[in-house]
């Protein structure tokens, strides 16, 4: 039974109601003795305040973790201001992330290393590459804006985002919780804390552990047509960690740590939301077209002598087609309940990491060492969009339009079939020929689908660090070297437009072998200075190869020989940072930032024999304010930044051999500024409230033009038209956090946020393709729409049962149910668009207790 969301909204706008009237009398009475929580970072490799940082850095606690339900990084980028990006179409927990409209590209390509590093406990993951899998146990989340170079691994070009695990108590201690909410979700979580065995200084010293293990599942979110199918994005995943530290003196310890996650489910559904065009200038539409292919297919079946097949297969198949094209044209864009598929979309993935810490703690100084290992295995297959283009007993299906446009080809002429010219009088041969029954034993032997993945992905990374961090005087320090090395390798059997294409494979290897020595000092002029300087810098070499092979196969009109080619590259960087702070109280810190970030170059293994790209690089500056306000009570901090953003590596449409085909290239340049704002209060002792802002403007000083084969079709100038995508010019977030009642036995809490994104195109520049040919799209054809995201939950905390406290909270996320895509794809040649969309509103109860 589907959730009834108007009762959903009944029941929230009482609870806001409530919690709107319960603030206005706490502001009254609970006003006096209330400070701002102080949150300790790591982001400079040493713990101190975020308001001492001379960096914009977003931090999330625990509870504010536990509050806005946040499970991996697609959680995080739903919430935060300056942050865009999406989850990568047909692969389920990979997302491309961007930080103040720096991003990466198409996160599910192997090719392409993430522009925003992404850390857990202190390890880069070196791919996008489910990177959004579930993180079973989190302390702290710090999210750095910005170039971050000099301090971290590889290619934090744009920022970074570090996930900080909670650590073994040594004390023994439980948590369990368990949740229910509509569409059968259900999810469970068990952490617990072993007591520490043997003491420090002694034997081999104290050893400390902890175990956690979580699940999470969820029904189909869409159903399909076929009620024989299981429909579409559902949720099936589950992670869990040990972690385990050895305290073996006062001075040297070791941390290991081992996680594991999974994920097996249905993708997302992509709905056909629109068609191109056929002809250059958007004047020959795809249905239209169509009807005129079965005009002159039922005039043709009227000659005795024309291949039976027009008749008893084409022409149902054709009226199949038009049927299903006219329905999603007349639907248009929004969410749909249902949706339809040859093969039903999935993705299975599985990540493992090992980690171990050695750490040597002096008066002055630390030594750490951190060891770490990570693989990825992942599975996707199914449609990219929602045609159920299934043969029936007889043959006859939706068959996508290019197999019908090439059957027109075929049997009527290519002038015919191009100008659209079917019906009495039409010249056509109509009879069968070779080339009409291999296109027909193609449809037997692969189908008609438009689309259809069916690729494996394994990766597998290494890396080793080591750190000195220390103060001496009137500096602080930090040091260290790095090494990394990973394998990439990518296997795939995915077939678009059947039969035409074939049933050709490619298969290629990535290499990366990376080292890195870096280093940053902080100085001030004497020990109560308020002035600090701190510089830093950051040397890198990288050295990458390539192997790429494609095995022969066959199209239903000639075999394709088998490819195989190597290739390899190295590259460099000095990468340095420069930050001046005035802190003239524990209250106010001003800064000013200037720094310098990298992404390394390499090959495109998706496209045979590529050559490679080479690096791209950020130049940034930033000014900000940190402060505290009203004797702790309001915390406002503020920054402003521009960077210039060169040697963008950009996706374009080159042709090769009179074929287009999709490469990456240097070839962008973009000039952009943009501010932050965060604010906190404490209204009271039993309300805080907070509000952020993000603005981003700027779109590409130089972006590739795209050029066709006919040198008669002039290209479209890139740089004039190019726009910033996935990264909205105007991003909101508020909440209120309160408590709304102390009892004698708990209290009772609300937390709500409301995060608000302005519409943004989906692609910098968009074009299609027409008989191998480029035509532009002077503005994008699909825009992600605004959105107003409405979370809340209301919790009552702290329940005293037997040794332990219980918690039952009530939450409920996308509570507007707003209907927000998130992603688009326009598939050129295929002649159709698609659009995904973010999950409609959920809610439900869960159930903590701690012991």
């Amino acid at each position: 039974m589907k959730p009834s969301i108007t009762r959903t909204k009944s029941l929230m706008t009482i609870a806001l109601g409530a919690i709107g009237a319960t603030a206005v009398w706490s502001g009254v009475t609970h006003a006096d003795n209330v400070l701002m929580e102080e949150v300790i970072v790591t982001a400079q490799k040493r713990e101190e305040s975020n308001q001492n940082v001379p960096l914009t850095i977003t931090a999330l606690t625990a509870e504010a973790i536990e509050k806005r339900g946040i499970q991996n990084a697609h959680d995080i980028m739903l919430q935060t201001p300056g942050m865009g990006g999406f989850e990568s179409p047909g692969s389920k927990g990979t997302i491309a992330v961007s930080l103040r409209g720096v991003t990466a590209g198409q996160p599910a390509n192997l090719s392409v290393d993430p522009a925003i590093g992404m850390y857990i406990d202190g390890v880069f993951l070196g791919k996008q590459l489910a990177s959004a899998l579930d993180v079973a146990e989190v302390e702290r989340i710090e999210i750095l804006r910005g170039p971050q170079g000099t301090l971290y691994g590889r290619n934090a070009i744009g920022g970074a985002i570090n996930f900080i695990s909670k650590k073994p108590t040594g004390e023994f201690d439980m948590k369990l919780k368990a949740g229910f909410g509509n569409y059968g979700s259900q999810h469970y979580k068990v952490i617990m804390n072993l007591p520490a065995m043997g003491e420090v200084g002694q034997g081999i010293g104290q050893l400390s552990t902890n175990l956690v293990y979580q699940d999470r599942q969820r029904d189909p979110l869409y159903d399909d047509v076929d009620p024989s199918k299981p429909g579409y994005n559902d949720q099936n995943r589950s992670a869990w960690r040990f972690a385990a530290k050895l305290d073996v003196s006062e001075r040297f310890s070791a941390e290991y740590t081992y996680d594991h996650s999974e994920l097996d489910e249905l993708n997302n559904l992509e709905r056909i939301v629109g068609f191109n065009p056929l002809d250059p200038f958007g004047n020959v539409p795809v249905i239209g077209t169509l009807k005129g292919v079965l005009q002159g297919a039922q005039f043709w079946a009227t000659n005795p002598a024309a291949d039976p097949l027009i008749a008893s297969r084409w022409i149902p198949s054709l009226q199949a087609t038009i049927a299903a094209y006219e329905q999603a044209d007349a639907i248009g864009n929004g969410r749909a309940g249902k949706g339809a598929s040859d093969v039903t979309p999935v993705t299975v993935a599985e990540g493992d990491g090992h980690a171990l810490t050695l750490t040597w703690d002096f008066d002055d100084f630390q030594i750490k060492s951190i060891t770490a290992q990570r693989e990825i295995e992942q599975y996707v297959g199914g449609d990219l969009e929602d045609l159920d283009s299934r043969l029936d007993a007889n043959g006859i299906g939706a068959y996508g339009d290019l197999v019908h446009l090439t059957l027109a080809d075929i049997y009527g002429g290519t002038v015919a079939a191009t100008a659209g010219l079917f019906g009495p009088g039409t010249p056509g041969v109509a009879f069968g020929s070779a080339f009409s029954q291999a296109v027909w034993d193609g449809i037997d032997a692969f189908g008609a689908n438009q689309s259809k993945q069916d690729t494996y992905s394994e990766y597998e990374q290494f890396s080793q660090e080591f750190q000195i961090v220390g103060t001496n005087d009137l500096v602080d320090y930090a040091a260290g070297i790095y090494y990394f090395e990973d394998e990439s390798n990518y296997t795939r059997y995915a077939v678009f437009a059947a039969p035409l294409t074939g049933n050709g494979s490619q298969i290629y290897r990535l290499e990366t072998e990376a080292w890195a020595a870096y280093g940053q000092m902080t100085f001030r002029p004497s020990e109560n200075s308020p002035f600090a300087v701190t510089l830093g810098v950051r040397y890198t070499q990288e050295d990458k190869s390539v192997m790429w092979d494609y095995p022969a196969y066959t199209t239903p009109f000639a075999p394709v020989p088998g490819r195989f080619a190597t290739d390899s590259e190295s590259y460099d960087d000095i990468s340095y940072s420069l930050s001046v702070a005035y802190q003239p109280s524990d209250d106010l810190n001003l800064y000013g930032r200037y720094a310098t970030g990298y992404r390394s170059g390499g090959f495109n293994g998706e496209m045979f024999g590529s050559n490679p790209f080479f690096e791209e690089k950020v130049n940034s500056w930033e000014l900000g304010v940190k402060s505290n306000l009203l004797d702790g009570r309001v915390r406002a901090n503020a920054s402003v930044y521009g960077y210039v953003w060169e040697d963008i590596q950009t996706a374009k449409i080159e042709t090769d051999n009179g074929t287009a085909t999709s490469g990456l290239v240097n070839a962008g340049e973009a000039d952009r500024w943009g501010g932050e704002l965060e604010l906190m209060g404490a209204v009271s002792d039993s309300m805080v409230v907070g509000f952020n802002y993000s603005y981003i403007n700027g779109d590409f000083e130089e972006f590739p033009d795209l050029c066709g084969v006919d040198p008669t079709i002039p290209c479209l100038d890139g740089t004039a038209n190019a726009v910033r995508s996935n990264s909205p010019g105007n991003q909101y977030s508020a909440f209120t956090d309160i408590t709304l009642a102390r009892l004698g036995n708990g209290e009772i809490s609300a937390f709500i946020n409301v995060a608000y994104s302005e519409a943004t195109p989906e692609n910098a520049l968009w074009s299609n393709l027409v008989a191998n040919d480029v035509f532009p799209r002077e503005n994008p054809a699909q825009i992600m729409d605004q959105r107003t995201l409405v979370d809340a939950q209301i919790a009552w905390r702290d329940i005293a049962i037997g040794d332990g406290m219980l918690t039952v909270t009530l939450w409920g996320k996308n509570l507007l149910d707003d209907d927000y895509p998130n992603y688009s794809i326009n598939f050129g040649a295929l002649n159709f668009i698609t659009e995904q969309y973010g999950d409609p509103a959920t809610y439900g109860v869960d159930f903590t207790y701690e012991f």
